[in-house]
């Protein structure tokens, strides 16, 4: 099985040649599988199997249950409203801008459902960081970007709309919450030590682990992305660096049991709202279906990368593509090869 993981790696890489490489972790504890592979372009420097990477939006997977913690802790209900918990300044600023903050709760936050326009998916964000990359950005600068670049794009709860704004709202809950800074408040209520996750970090906020492996070289149509400050990306709805194997461990932690106290939460976080049907959106992560119907929850980075568990397939994967400008239908070719492990993997009936 590991043979034929790497073999798809080498494929996807022959697929996709202008990509500079790619990394994947595939765990399924119950058939004893732990597979790491890399693999690179003709000429590129061998990218190791451990390497650290910018894992961009499925931070957010991290962020949502951490506020979900703080629920568990009864320091938080997702009832609360932002105007209520949401410390200053950003209750009125949204107000200036043209939102209710005492009618979006912390679980629309939660599910993208609030109505924020998305700062950092618009041209606008994107084409500001990529002129000035050396930047550094803070959290009600982006806020204030959001509300000087975008209408509201619904009533609070009205419709699904993914956005990085309503992530940011959220990291300063986690802040004030906890009275820790973002980089501890992670660490703290999620248990990255007594998780095993030691190649995760919030990158400035926090040193990177002793000895670290050499961060992979990630790209955005070929800008390196040691480039890009990382404030671009990093008060709530990305900044944490992480690498395959920790990824598939995390994914792997939320659905067995080790992350939080109580199993409802968990299913709190995967309930997908009915707005939010189509596409699939819990809290922090994405619900999708295959073939046989069976589930499996994901989340995807800007930056290339992806994340997935399948419950039923006891299946933890993740993959990492060099260049997110460049990877084609990859990453998907990479799980589905995941999922054909975990399937393959199975006992016979």
């Amino acid at each position: 099985m590991r043979q034929s993981l790497q073999q798809t790696l080498q494929e996807v890489q022959e697929a996709h040649p202008g990509n500079a490489g790619w990394l994947m972790s595939v765990r399924i504890p119950s058939a004893g599988l732990e597979f790491s592979g890399a693999v690179q372009a003709p000429g590129m420097e061998s990218l190791d199997p451990r390497a650290p990477f910018r894992i961009a939006s499925v931070t957010k997977t991290y962020m949502a249950a951490a506020i979900l913690r703080l629920v568990e802790d009864d320091k938080l209900s997702l009832d609360d409203t932002v105007a209520a918990v949401v410390p200053a300044p950003y209750p009125e600023l949204l107000h200036a801008g043209g939102y209710a903050p005492e009618r979006m709760t912390m679980a629309q936050l939660l599910t993208h459902t609030s109505g924020l326009f998305d700062y950092a998916q618009s041209e606008d964000y994107l084409t500001t960081v990529l002129d000035a990359p050396e930047h550094v950005w803070t959290r009600e600068e982006q806020v204030r970007f959001a509300l000087e670049h975008g209408a509201p794009v619904g009533a609070p709860g009205e419709r699904y709309a993914y956005s990085d704004t309503g992530y940011l709202l959220l990291g300063a809950v986690l802040e004030a919450r906890t009275g820790w800074g973002l980089a501890q408040a992670y660490r703290s209520q999620l248990g990255f030590e007594r998780l095993g996750l030691q190649a995760t970090w919030l990158e400035k906020l926090e040193p990177p682990p002793a000895n670290p492996v050499v961060l992979a070289p990630q790209a955005y149509d070929g800008l390196p992305l040691t480039r890009i400050d990382a404030t671009a990306d990093l008060f709530g709805g990305g900044g944490l660096v992480s690498n395959t194997t920790d990824l598939a461990r995390w994914f792997q932690a939320l659905f067995s049991g080790e992350v939080f106290t109580r199993a409802s939460t968990l299913d709190t976080m995967s309930r997908v709202p009915s707005t939010n049907t189509e596409d699939g959106g819990g809290m922090g992560i994405f619900r999708m279906e295959r073939a046989d119907g069976s589930p499996c929850w994901l989340h995807e980075g800007f930056w290339g990368v992806a994340a997935m568990v399948c419950p039923d397939l006891d299946l933890g994967v993740a993959v990492a593509g060099m260049d997110a400008t460049r990877m084609g239908t990859g990453a998907n070719d990479l799980l589905r090869a995941a999922v054909k492990a975990g399937i393959d993997c199975r006992p016979a009936p």
